[in-house]
């Protein structure tokens, strides 16, 4: 056997790994210095969002809650449908009306959630839950409704779904 060949062979193995070495050192050093920078970076946004959360809002912020305080739960329910909508402003108020108007649109919303609260003020949001409640174990089964309870998303609150199923249990 040729042992130049073997040596030769041997050299340009060992130099081609300490290039890749130097090669995956030099790589690292720059994901280093990358999270660095982004460790900084979101120490700037923590510091923004800080700073956001502590500055005084503004009347008309302040306007809007109250007004969506004394319109109570059909407030919270448009407050939902527009962010869910996806839109801001203008826009997703409209969408939200429409969405909860279904055929009949903006008009239809504006007169759900009117309906909503003057039947939530005279009767009481218990007293509703278990009316609907009852309603819809006449079409389903409970086993059914528990299922689709669970189903809801993760949004709705873990306290809401099991409130929602000891009425169940209470009808």
């Amino acid at each position: 056997m040729n042992y130049r060949a073997v040596n030769f062979i041997f050299a340009v193995v060992c130099i081609g790994s300490v290039a890749w070495a130097l090669q995956l050192r030099r790589e690292n050093l720059r994901l280093k210095a990358e999270v660095l920078e982004l460790g900084r970076e979101l120490q700037d946004a923590v510091q923004q969002l800080a700073r956001y959360e502590s500055e005084r809002k503004s009347k008309a912020f302040f306007r809007t809650v109250d007004l969506l305080a004394a319109a109570g739960v059909p407030g919270l329910i448009l407050l939902g449908a527009m962010a869910l909508s996806g839109f801001s402003g203008a826009a997703a108020i409209t969408v939200a009306l429409a969405s909860l108007g279904g055929p009949a649109g903006m008009l239809g919303g504006i007169g759900f959630l009117v309906t909503l609260g003057v039947v939530i003020a005279r009767y009481g949001i218990s007293d509703l839950s278990r009316a609907v409640i009852a309603k819809i174990l006449e079409r389903k089964s409970r086993a059914q409704t528990i299922a689709e309870i669970d189903a809801l998303p993760r949004v709705i609150p873990r306290r809401f779904r099991d409130k929602a199923k000891a009425m169940m249990a209470d009808s």
